[in-house]
Order: C-alpha cells, then structure tokens, then sequence
C-alpha cells in the first residue's frame, strides 16, 4: 500500500486536490513536528514568496489525511518514506507558477463566479440553500475574514481554470492507437510459475544471541512504543437537544418542496430469472455454445405459461430453487445495460437472453410499479424527524463553539460542565488505534488529541454524530524499548528477515537457469519444487491467477513475448517470490472492439492529457526561478 500511495502521490492530480483542500479548508492548531519552526518563508519562486506558515499549515493537513488514511499503521516515520515535505513544497511552487500562468494569459475569475462558487459548497448549505450564518461560522471557527477566504477560493478556481485548458490542449489519439491498446488490454496469457514461500524456509534459518542484538540495534525504531495520551472531554450530544427542537408547518412544506424528488416511490419491478453461466476463463467458442443454448431457452420461455417451472428446471442461479424469483428490483441494483432493456418492460414479458459478468440472463417481469410522488400528509413526520435532528446538530455545535470561546482562556473543562450541566470524561491512557470508550477507533479524535500539549484544549472536534471539546491531562512520550522488553518479537522478526533473504536467494538463482533456457519443470525438480499454471488471464487485468494483485509487477507482464518469456525479475507478493514464465497467448477477440472504443479512447484522452500537463508543468519549473529554503526539508 505504501508503494501504491507513493505513486499516486506524485500525480499531479492528487497534488492538485492536497493543495486545493488545505488551502480552502484551514483547520488551526499544533502539529508536534511542525509549529516550533520560526523561519518565514518555505519558498521564493519568481520573486513570490511562499509562507512558511502556509507550507505547515497544509503539510499538518496532508499528514491529518494520511493518518485518518492509514489509522493504527500511520508512523511519523511515513512523513520520510512518503516523502510528505517535498511533495507539499513542490505543490505549493506548481500553484505559483500555475497561478502566474493564468494571470500572464489574462484568465481571471469575476464577482458572479465567486459568488455561486461559494454559495454551492455543500457545508454551507442548510436545506440545500446557501447559509450566511453557517458561512460566517465557519469563517469565526477557522480564524479567517470573508476578504482571507475569498482571495484563496478565487485563486481555487483560476487554479482549476488554468489546469483544465491545459488539459484540453493535450489529448488527441489516432484509430491505430486505440486498436492496439485493445489488442494489448485484453490479450489473454498463461503462465507457469514456481512459488517459493519465505514462510517454507522459516524451519532452515535460527538467530542466536549477537544476531539478534545486532538486528536489534539496526532497526530499534520497529520496536518503538507509540505516544500514549489521557484526554479529558466535554460532549455536545444533538441528541439530548432534540426534544426541544421545534418545526413549524412552513418549515415541513419548505423542505418538501425543495426536495420532492427524495419523497419520490421509484418504479419497481418483480422479475424472475433464469441464467446460464459462463466462467471468465471460458473460450469464445464455449461462451457462444452457452448463448445458442440461452437461446433456445428463451425460445421455451417465450412459449410456456409456466416460467417458474422452466426456471427450476434450467436456471443455473441460486434462485433456481424458488423459481428464479428475485423479488422487487429497482434502478441501480442490476446495472446498465439490463436496466435499460428491463425498465421499458411490461408486466407479463420476457426479456431476450441479456449478457452480464456472471453469464447469460433471462428475466420475466412479474409485476410493474410505476413512480410516484409521496404527499406531505404520508412524509409529514419523516420531515419533522429529519428538522428535528438537523436543528438539534446545529444547536449542539453552536454550543460547542460557544464553549470553546469561553474555555479559551481557561481551559478549565470541570467548572464549564459544572455551570452548565454538560457530560464530562476522562479517558484512561490510549494510544492511536486503541479502542476508547464511548468513542471508538476515531482517526479525528486520534489526531487532535494527540496534537495537544499537556493542559492544551482543542478547538470543537465532530466525531458523528456528537461534537467534543478536547483538554490534554497527560502524555507518555514515545519511546524505544530496552531489548529485553522486547527480546521475543526482536526474535521473530530477525528470524522471518532472515527466511525473506533465504527465499529471495533462492528465487534469484531458479530465474538464473530458467533465463539460461532450461526447463522450468527441470528447475523445479531439481530443488523439490512444484511448477504450477496460471490458466489464461487478462495481461492487465489487475489480477493473476494463483500469485496475487499485479500491480507491483504489471509492466514485467507486459514485457513477456514468445521470443522473451521469462522476466528479468522474480514476482514478489506477501506470499512470496515467483518465478513465472509465459507458456502461451490468446489473441483479444476484436468483434468486442466496436462497443469498448469510446471508453477507451476517452480513456487513453485522459491519459495523453496528464502527460501533456506534466510536460507543461516540467517547463514552467525549468524556466522559473526557485528558490526552496533547505531548512523546510529538515523539520523535526
């Protein structure tokens, strides 16, 4: 997972998205490794400066998205391999210059588009409508004037102005191009493979006294016990509110009228099916057997009064049983395109034999429910439940926010919740990714409170669906165990690197011979090993049979031919290493083509289109002049 997300995180896309959510939604407070800093500027790129207290702003807001991420697995010691710093910092140097760019060609973004733009941002919307109230709210809570936050949302929106005409000039794709990428994506291969499983090998290697010291000394930060804290809370339940929440009758019709759609009883059908499977691994001449044999099946449905029976009789579904009987079905449970053949449907018909993932379908619609629209008498009370409770939440966070300008100065949790009759608890000592009673496994209550110094209060912190003010009562730092506290698990590890090192020797001396030319059966033998085979799969289908996810080794895959059969790398999976090699091809089968050609020319569009982006971006940064402050990168 932490090689997947280093790659995401290098596209420009998740860049783009870091910068624009930490720019737009500033949440204040400490980050432990970040706010002793006191240099002002993390960068100066063509004169401009970049903000020292911006650059840590949204690295702790990027760091908070990977630790809600990850939860109990986040280590500070991510920050480094995911190389967090250089990549907010280098974002921040991509919205200068692609900021600059817009305003060289005269792009600008007017009062109008500011306006719907914020008005639409769904947090500040009560019943679908823009709230001033909640807007300034949200301002007050986050320390922002409206002038602060329209400055950045303008610069949002040139940024995504700029970015997509961009894009719009780099996508273009020939006829040949997309044939072959078919061909590519949907050649099926076969492979045999030999496994060495490091978990084989564990019973060979032992760690005796000095290794085990040894490894201990080298790789002491695996063995690191994580910050424990006990934290101190107020809760603002919505729920205790509710009872004094009233609606009035305009407010039911207001909401009702807003949202009609939502009271909408969609059309439903009752359906019966009857299904002839078809495995994926299947040939193109045994799927079409099956779709002759639907055929005739369906030549019997269309004849018979009885289509129960038949189903009973043929289906090779799990309701064949009831008689195919599926029960009420409505739009978005069966997927395009069966919705559309199914939903123009009568009661009474059979469909026509309709192809899916699983095989071949047969539906007969039993009944018809055409869609209607609830009245306000039948939806009267589910409204005033939903006001209610909406009413109920912003009271709750109101107060909360109420209390926390109160406790600013204080900080004293105990005579708040005295004086105005609110729950208060204590925690026992927690660490990230233990379970904390009455709250459970909260990324957002783990973040803040482990953000706090001793005596310090949170700003209002929503864990669903109560609001929570947080005070810091005690810490245990984080430290590294002495060995004999931890002799045993020093042990194991060693042992299962040890057995890692093993397989991976000998995985690397079997592709040696096999690379020569020889037999991938005599390989094997030799070493008491069993060779295996894939079956056939899709080349980039995501997934190879009996080895695992292909992602880490997709472009290996890709390089296998006749004349070049085997990798010049083993697989490596969490079960082990393998050594593959192709054993044969089945060709894409190009009467698909014609309905697969639109989505993959748009998809090979988007494609050409980032790269033409990070082609134009590499420009811009090698005419630009940067200056990075090289203290940024050695925060800690």
């Amino acid at each position: 997972m932490l090689k997947m997300l280093r790659e995401q995180a290098t596209s420009w896309m998740l860049r783009a998205i870091l910068i624009l959510v930490a720019v737009t939604f500033i949440s204040w407070g400490g980050y432990s490794l970040i706010r002793e800093k006191t240099e002002t500027y993390a960068a100066k790129v063509n004169g401009k400066v970049i903000d020292m207290r911006e650059y840590l702003d949204i690295l702790r807001n990027t760091v908070d998205q990977y630790r809600k991420a990850f939860g109990p697995s986040f280590s500070e010691k991510m920050i480094e391999e995911l190389h967090l710093r250089e990549k907010v910092l280098d974002d921040l140097v991509s919205r200068v210059l692609i900021l600059e760019e817009g305003e060289r060609l005269g792009l600008a973004v007017n009062d109008e588009e500011l306006r719907e733009a914020i008005e639409s941002v769904p947090n500040f919307q009560v019943n679908g409508q823009f709230d001033g109230r909640t807007y300034e709210r949200f301002l007050r809570l986050n320390r922002m004037t409206s002038d602060d936050f329209e400055r950045m949302q303008r610069q949002s929106l040139l940024f995504s102005r700029v970015v997509n005409l961009v894009r719009l000039n780099g996508g273009k794709v020939s006829e040949e191009e997309i044939l072959d990428a078919y061909l590519f994506e949907n050649e099926r291969i076969n492979l045999n493979f030999i496994k060495v499983a490091p978990e084989a090998l564990r019973g060979q290697v032992t760690a005796n006294e000095v290794e085990t010291k040894d490894y201990y000394q080298k790789h002491q930060e695996e063995f690191r016990v994580p910050t424990a804290i006990q934290i101190q809370y107020l809760v603002f339940r919505p729920s205790d509110l509710e009872g004094n929440a009233e609606v009035s009758p305009e407010e039911i019709k207001r909401l009702y009228d807003a949202q009609k759609d939502r009271f909408k009883t969609p059309k439903r059908l009752r359906l019966r099916d009857i299904l002839i499977k078809v495995a994926a691994e299947e040939t193109p001449e045994k799927v079409e057997e099956k779709r002759k044999k639907a055929d005739a099946i369906l030549e019997q449905a269309k004849k018979t009064k009885d289509f129960a029976s038949l189903a009973k009789q043929v289906s090779e579904s799990t309701t064949a049983s009831k008689g195919g009987e599926m029960g009420w079905v409505q739009k978005g449970t069966l997927g395009e395109p069966m919705e559309s053949a199914l939903f123009s449907m009568k009661a009474g018909e059979v469909s026509t034999a309709l192809r899916s993932g699983d095989g071949f379908h047969i539906f007969k619609v039993e009944e018809v429910t055409e869609e209607r629209e609830k009245s306000i008498d039948e939806v009267k009370d589910q409204i005033t439940q939903s006001l209610k409770k909406e009413k109920a939440k912003a009271e709750a966070s109101r107060k909360a926010d109420e209390a926390f300008y109160s406790l600013f100065r204080s900080r004293d949790l105990e005579k708040y919740a005295r004086e105005n009759n609110l729950p208060i608890k204590t925690t026992g000592f927690f660490k990230e990714g233990d379970e904390v009673p009455e709250i459970g496994k909260d990324p957002t209550f783990y973040s803040n409170g482990l953000s706090l110094k001793v005596g310090e209060i949170s700003p209002v912190v929503n864990v669903p669906p109560n609001f929570y003010i947080l005070k810091s009562v005690g810490k245990k730092d984080s430290r590294i165990p002495p060995l004999e506290e931890v002799q045993e698990e020093v042990k194991r590890k060693l042992i299962a690197a040890k057995s890692e090192e093993k397989s991976r020797q000998v995985v690397e001396g079997l592709l040696a011979e096999v690379r020569t030319g020889k037999a991938i059966k005599e390989v094997a033998t030799q070493k008491g090993l069993q060779v295996e085979e894939t079956g056939f799969f899709p080349r980039v289908g995501g997934l190879v049979p009996k080895i695992g996810p292909s992602g880490g080794f997709m472009n290996l895959l890709s390089s296998l031919t006749e004349k070049n059969p085997v990798p010049k790398e083993a697989l490596k999976t969490k079960d082990g290493y393998f050594v593959v090699k192709l054993l044969a091809t089945e060709p894409a089968d190009l009467s698909k083509f014609p309905p697969l050609k639109t989505n993959l020319e748009k998809r090979l569009i988007l494609q050409k289109q980032e790269e033409f982006f990070e082609n134009w971006l590499g420009q811009l940064r090698a005419k630009a002049k940067i200056d990075r402050n090289k203290d940024v990168l050695k925060v800690s």
